[in-house]
């Protein structure tokens, strides 16, 4: 830890913000409760319908954000200085939505229309003629279903259904699991194939493995007499969309020679779903409330003594549809930054989970020593409890882990009842919960700052 020049001085105006040197009896800053409460009530009220990516309304919260961040007296992190990274993205989309069309060997038809009776996942060709057949839950061997539409009737293992892809089906049709029936409506909207981050990281090309279609269950029955039989699948093309998102990006810049060498990142998503079937989906546990977590630890380093290592705020759009922003913004980090000690997430922290209360998780918690090393100087995080779920891969911070920076998310219950669902407003969040974890997490994160410390991967565990 740096030394401490002016101590009078420094001891006095700390004082005033609950902060004292080291040495002394220390106490952490006191979180800022209606700070957390107005950012959760602007971001996840009426007025920003959900923030759906690249939407005005999305555009609108990064506004807000850029415009926070500003009277907290945290510089921009763009080139010019600004808030404000625009990202711009084009995304494929049907011209109609997808049917399917079955015949059945005595004539028999079934068509079915992608978000009524089914939803079509993956990229299907536009259109595509094949048998159609029936595999029951034997097992593989299965017999020869290459380039044939196969229904699975054993249920609804996705595990089952990945193997009839690699085995060649043409598409797999199978009765709508619990999880997908959950989410329906979300995942009928999704286009062929995922949005081009214009400028962003490279990725890996896309999977080209074959569509899986779920259909809903009191439909699946009707299909089983038409195979074998004949299927035809259309999805039509149209013109992709071009929208744009924007990262808010913050700086409070370190006091050390090689302080942006070792950047800290602290990083939330403020979009979230927007407005469905006329329902606003509010977001207001998956995201605002990591964001108002990066937020007020923005406002509590911003009114202290700098540390050592340089702190980044990012505030990231688009997550919801693949971490879009976050790709982005690797490719674009903001000037003078050349490295990045760790990076950590703030994901779905404002309702405490029953199998850890009072706790935060760590997504990840095995791959690096960054966890280990956090909760032994005081944060209140433990392993990830739901291990099956990977969540480790399912938010921004896994843009930038596969790019080779230590990033991992901190949450709370990343399963409610309120996941994805209309239900997930400011009624259901625990305000004072978000407050004791927040709090619980400025001791450690500025000693991440002011530390030599720097986290590695495990041994084959780096993705």
């Amino acid at each position: 830890m740096k030394a401490i020049s002016g101590l009078f001085a420094i001891t006095m105006a700390a004082a005033a913000l609950g902060w004292a040197p080291a040495g002394r009896a220390a106490k952490a800053p006191r979180v800022c409760a209606e700070c957390v409460k107005a950012t959760m009530q602007k971001l996840a009220g009426d007025e920003l319908r959900g923030r759906a990516c690249g939407s005005p309304d999305e555009n609108a919260a990064a506004r807000y954000l850029a415009d926070a961040l500003q009277k907290l007296g945290i510089r921009g992190g763009l080139p010019d200085g600004g808030y404000l990274q625009p990202v711009k993205l084009l995304t494929p989309t049907y011209a109609a939505p997808p049917a399917l069309d079955l015949t059945g060997p005595a004539g028999a038809t079934l068509h079915l229309v992608n978000g009524q009776d089914m939803v079509l996942q993956g990229t299907p060709p536009a259109s595509l003629d094949a048998p159609l057949v029936r595999v029951a839950d034997a097992g593989p061997p299965f017999d020869d279903i290459k380039g044939k539409v196969v229904i699975f009737e054993g249920g609804t293992s996705l595990a089952v259904a990945a193997t009839l892809q690699r085995l060649g089906a043409a598409a797999v049709i199978l009765a709508a699991p619990d999880m997908i029936m959950q989410h329906w409506g979300e995942l009928a909207v999704r286009g062929p194939g995922r949005t081009d981050v214009l400028g962003g990281v490279p990725r890996a090309p896309a999977s080209s493995a074959p569509p899986l279609i779920f259909v809903r269950s009191e439909t699946f029955a009707a299909l089983l007499p038409l195979a074998p039989g004949q299927a035809h699948i259309a999805a039509p093309r149209g013109e992709p969309i071009a929208r744009t998102t924007y990262n808010v990006i913050g700086v409070r810049h370190g006091t050390t020679v090689d302080a942006d060498h070792y950047v800290v990142l602290l990083s939330a998503h403020y979009d979230h779903l927007g407005v469905r079937d006329g329902v606003i989906f509010h977001g207001a546990d998956d995201d605002a409330s990591g964001t108002a977590a990066v937020m007020e630890l923005a406002r509590i380093l911003g009114n202290t003594p700098a540390r050592r290592r340089t702190a980044i705020f990012s505030l990231f759009g688009c997550e919801e549809e693949g971490g879009l922003g976050a790709q982005y913004f690797l490719s674009h980090r903001p000037p003078a930054v050349t490295g990045f000690t760790a990076n950590l997430e703030f994901e779905m922290i404002g309702v405490d989970d029953p199998k850890h209360p009072g706790f935060l998780m760590l997504t990840g918690w095995d791959r690096s020593t960054l966890g280990p090393m956090l909760a032994a100087h005081g944060a209140k995080v433990v392993a990830d409890p739901y291990p099956d779920q990977h969540f480790f891969r399912r938010s921004d911070n896994y843009q930038l882990a596969l790019q080779g920076v230590i990033a991992q998310t901190v949450s709370a219950w990343p399963v409610p009842p309120t996941y994805h669902a209309a239900s997930d407003n400011l009624a259901h969040v625990d305000l004072g919960f978000m407050d004791q974890v927040i709090g619980s997490l400025v001791g450690p994160v500025t000693w991440l700052l002011d530390s030599d410390f720097v986290p590695e991967w495990n041994p084959g565990q780096q993705p």
